[in-house]
């Protein structure tokens, strides 16, 4: 059995791959196909090959972001051996840990917008891959990273530079890999499919820490644990900085695995339609992929349904269309579609490439009308005139309210932890003990939070709104923040485990919440023309956001000495978290205000082409389905 029939096998019910979508499509017209293709994606199973793809890619950056956490303090111990804190445990000068962290978010925010207006432009397909080959070559370049002979070199330059080129990539992952999937998707587990691709974030987090552990276990024997720094002992050096290079070059593995699933995913069939006009070759790159579709032994054709979804109203339309299997469609072959053309003969090219005119007014999102293509003119129309810039500020404004407080505490999480668990009376404890303390506390603390609530969001999100989630979310948050940072002073005294659960609550509401839906919802309500610019524009602003706090933090405890600098970071974090708490406000506001509701009134998901219609149309079906609730 050829890999194509085996990625195509059912199991369970679901398909791997790329549901056929050539499957009953031999008999329907050139003009008619359009309709057809869209609603037979909306009625698809479940695409488990997409989420594939696309998550062991989210995977991939989560886990080369937060490998920083764990390889930060390996690398001070080998490389800056003098610069020694209040304890004398060496560390990485502050102006290199936070220059490493600004840099990798810069260069994020930099492929965020780049690699979102390109792919608009050029395809998505052409984008996809390119932003992990720089994935794999910066953390090749790193790992190679050193002081050259004789200290000729400056390992800090070196470092900072390879992880803003390492940002560039993973940030060019989130606007491709949200977009492909939401494209792909069937309007029933689109959700749920992103939900899904997120969910890779907590894990590569979680693989992070848990391949941290096992290689700081695996050196054991050559990490002293008798002493605050490697000292004099060469064989304790080595063995860290082949530690930090082995957590780091791991990095590239799955990166690699990415890199050749994404060579099976063909290009989105919605960018295809919209915006390259392409209607006669959306089903042959899939039948490419799938091979020729099966014929019926008895027609010549493969059977169709007679089903046709109501499209009537926006509202109803595709409401009482079963689920389809792979072999049909909801548009049978001998079904008459309103269309003046009748000709089944492929077009021109001139006339392929020119914008539909219906002799009449379609209703708001209907399958055969074709949307203008992206043009300044149009953007103004759509963004400016139409009001469709709030959607865009408010997607942008919530995601950056949300990684001020996700990344300030996610990329400081060392130092959080190291706040938490260790009891500044006992002192600091030796390298083996440290490096392995810093894996196994962070692992508890952040990575079993994130896990679980990241799981339990793929349920949920199947019952309640992206943005119902998204405003209860940042409640949440603002509530165990003001909490966590009025109890954090006494609780460091009295109650470290009231902290540390108050901490992995935390965890758990940023991933049952906002941390997932910010990623959702600008992958749902923009045309399929500007998706993945305004994602990549929305993705970027929360890595805006997540810049300025690493710029707040290292400022705010800024002292002369390290001891002075520890104790103000330790006495007065707690007022960092009120700080936050007061941008999970500014998040819940946006929210309610600024970003559109993309469910129906049976809660169910609005097709892209609905929701591409933008905020006056959304706002019309949003009055009737509260008129219909009253």
């Amino acid at each position: 059995m050829g890999l194509r029939k085996w990625v195509n096998r059912p199991m369970r019910g679901y398909h791997m791959g790329v549901e056929d979508l050539t499957r009953g499509d031999e008999g329907i017209p050139v003009s008619k196909r359009r309709k057809w293709a869209l609603q037979t994606i909306d009625a698809a199973p479940f695409q488990v090959w997409v989420v594939v793809v696309a998550g062991i890619g989210f995977l991939t950056d989560a886990f080369d972001i937060f490998a920083l956490n764990v390889v930060t303090p390996m690398i001070g111990y080998v490389y800056w051996p003098d610069n020694k804190d209040h304890d004398g445990v060496p560390t990485v000068p502050e102006s290199i840990a936070t220059s490493m962290l600004c840099a990798t978010l810069a260069g994020t925010m930099f492929g965020q917008i780049a690699f979102g207006f390109a792919a608009d432009i050029l395809g998505r397909r052409k984008m996809y891959g390119l932003e992990l080959l720089i994935v794999i070559v910066a953390t090749i370049l790193m790992v190679m990273s050193s002081n050259g002979e004789k200290n000729s070199m400056a390992i800090g330059g070196w470092l900072i530079t390879w992880r803003a080129v390492m940002g560039l990539g993973i940030g060019a992952d989130y606007p491709l890999s949200a977009v492909i999937t939401s494209e792909f998707a069937p309007r029933k587990y689109r959700a749920r499919m992103l939900s899904w691709v997120f969910f890779a974030q907590p894990v590569g987090q979680l693989l992070a820490n848990v391949l941290s552990l096992a290689a700081v276990s695996g050196f054991h024997s050559q990490i002293t644990n008798t002493e605050l720094s490697c000292g004099d002992d060469f064989k304790c050096y080595r063995a860290v900085d082949r530690l930090w290079r082995l957590v780091v070059g791991i990095g590239a593995v799955p990166a690699i695995i990415a890199l050749a699933f994404r060579f099976t995913i063909p290009e989105s069939p919605r960018y295809k339609l919209d915006v390259l006009r392409n209607v006669n070759t959306v089903f042959e790159d899939t039948k490419d992929y799938f091979g020729a579709p099966e014929l019926n032994p008895e027609g010549g054709e493969m059977d169709t349904l007679t089903e046709v979804r109501d499209s009537r109203s926006p509202a109803t339309r595709g409401e009482n269309s079963g689920r389809l299997s792979s072999s049909s469609s909801d548009i049978g072959a001998d079904e008459v579609i309103d269309d003046d053309s009748e000709d089944d003969q492929p077009q021109n090219e001139e006339e392929q490439h020119r914008p539909a005119a219906p002799s009449v007014q379609l209703p708001p999102g209907d399958p055969n009308f074709v949307p203008p293509l992206a043009s300044r003119k149009d953007a103004k129309k759509f963004f400016l005139e139409e009001g469709n810039w709030r959607y865009l500020l408010g997607t942008s404004l919530s995601w950056l309210f949300l990684d001020f407080a996700f990344y300030g505490l996610g990329l400081s999480s060392p130092t959080i932890v190291r706040h938490i668990w260790q009891d500044p009376k006992a002192g600091r404890d030796h390298v083996y003990s440290s490096l392995k303390g810093n894996s196994l506390h962070t692992l508890v603390m952040v990575s079993i939070g994130a896990i679980i609530g990241g799981a339990v969001m793929i349920k949920v999100i199947k019952y309640a709104s992206p943005k119902v989630i998204q405003f209860w979310g940042f409640l949440v948050l603002f509530a165990l923040f003001i909490v966590t940072g009025s109890a954090w002073t006494k609780l460091l005294e009295s109650s470290r485990s009231g902290l540390i659960v108050l901490y992995v609550l935390c965890q758990i509401a940023f991933n049952l919440g906002p941390n997932v839906t910010t990623f959702i919802i600008p992958a749902e309500i923009f045309p399929t023309r500007y998706r993945c610019t305004s994602h990549g524009i929305a993705a970027a602003s929360g890595k805006l956001g997540s810049w300025l706090a690493q710029i707040f933090l290292a400022f705010a405890f800024n002292s002369d000495t390290q001891k002075e600098q520890f104790g103000s970071e330790r006495d007065n974090f707690g007022h960092v978290l009120q700080v936050m708490s007061a941008f999970m406000i500014a998040g819940a506001i946006t929210t309610y205000f600024l970003v559109p509701e993309t469910r129906d009134h049976d809660n169910k998901s609005r097709t892209l082409e609905v929701l591409a219609c933008g905020r006056k149309v959304l706002k019309e079906l949003n009055q009737q389905r509260q008129s219909e609730d009253e």
